[in-house]
């Protein structure tokens, strides 16, 4: 039986990129339903939540699967990197440029389309402070307030999406810290680690579900993964048996946030390494997934303002093909751009 380290090794094209935007379609998917409905409106009708009793719903699924997969690859980015420069300066130019962007994006429609809260903001120089503060700390409390689509079912957010980036930059900065103390040499420790991790969580969640600690630890089963790899067997029988267990975990609270991390991490892996899935290599070349995450909210904000379009599948299904334009965009002009610069600059492995 093959493992996934010889999958890896093969070089062939993966589907991690096509799985990734297929996430972000999930996200938009489950925040049509808030959007849409109002606080609460996803727990109350959106269909993965309703069907798991309310212990995950779409949006909470991808973005575990987002940072389970950020795990694997960003530890495989530390351990392939020439010097703690090149892996740090990788991790920008990945994240802060389509980042501030489409940060300033958002800005621009709330000063553009919330006249309520300009009025507070106008000749503000506290604003544009708090908006410089965002862009270099990947937050976002310069387009969070009263006057945001004040008129709007879900009002004061102008993206909601935005809140797991520095959680994803401290996570790369954990990977560097465990990279600089020698720690990914002493894989048996890190497992044990992780082991210990994936215990308190589940204690945690016996009373929480707190989604800050979900993306934790599918970021660390992601990093286990990759350190694992030779000894991870990818099986049909196994992916159907993880399957499985995850649609009995969704009938009882709260296992499925539990059993997520190990059954959904490996189902992610099969799913990547195992099938070729139309468009892999168009998604290898043409990476939709993180401009259709950070411009998705805004877009779906906008359709909202028009009250006969505020049902949920008329938002996503309007949402979808104008924020694919504007991930292409953001592709095109931002993000591959410092990709290439980074790769003639940096030359990483």
């Amino acid at each position: 039986m093959k493992t996934l380290a010889s999958r890896v090794a093969d070089g062939k094209t993966n589907n991690l990129n096509l799985i990734r935007l297929l996430m972000a379609l999930l996200v938009i998917l489950s925040h049509s339903f808030p959007v849409a409905l109002g606080y609460g409106g996803d727990t109350r009708c959106e269909p993965l939540s309703v069907f798991t009793h309310h212990q995950s719903s779409s949006g909470s699924v991808a973005i575990c699967s987002f940072f389970f997969i950020s795990g694997f690859l960003i530890t495989a980015s530390w351990l392939r990197a020439k010097s703690v420069a090149n892996y740090f300066m990788k991790r920008v130019l990945r994240i802060y440029p389509a980042f501030v962007v489409a940060l300033a994006f958002c800005a621009g429609l709330i000063w553009t389309f919330c006249p309520g809260f300009r009025a507070t903001a106008d000749h503000s120089w506290h604003w544009w402070g708090l908006l410089f503060q965002d862009m270099l700390l990947l937050t976002y409390h310069s387009i969070t307030g009263p006057g945001i689509f004040a008129a709007n079912p879900f009002p004061v957010l102008a993206n909601a999406s935005l809140w797991t980036i520095s959680l994803e930059f401290l996570c790369y900065l954990a990977v560097l810290l465990i990279g600089l103390c020698g720690l990914f040499k002493r894989r048996g420790l890190l497992l044990v680690a992780a082991l210990l991790a994936a215990v308190l969580f589940a204690l945690w969640s016996w009373r929480f579900n707190d989604e800050f600690e979900k993306c934790l630890i599918c970021f660390v089963a992601g990093a286990t993964a990759w350190l694992w790899q030779d000894q991870i067997p990818l099986s049909n029988r196994i992916a159907l048996g993880c399957a499985v267990g995850l649609l009995a975990a969704s009938q009882f609270t709260p296992w499925l946030p539990i059993l997520f991390p190990l059954l959904g991490g490996y189902c992610l892996l099969w799913l990547a390494y195992r099938p070729t899935l139309l468009l892999a290599s168009w998604a290898d070349k043409t990476d939709l997934s993180y401009g259709t995450y950070l411009y998705a909210f805004p877009v779906q904000q906008m359709l909202a303002m028009q009250a006969g379009l505020r049902h949920p599948w008329t938002i996503f299904a309007l949402a979808v093909p104008i924020t694919l334009g504007l991930a292409w965009l953001s592709w095109h002009l931002v993000e591959r751009r410092c990709l290439a610069w980074k790769r003639s600059s940096l030359k990483p492995v």
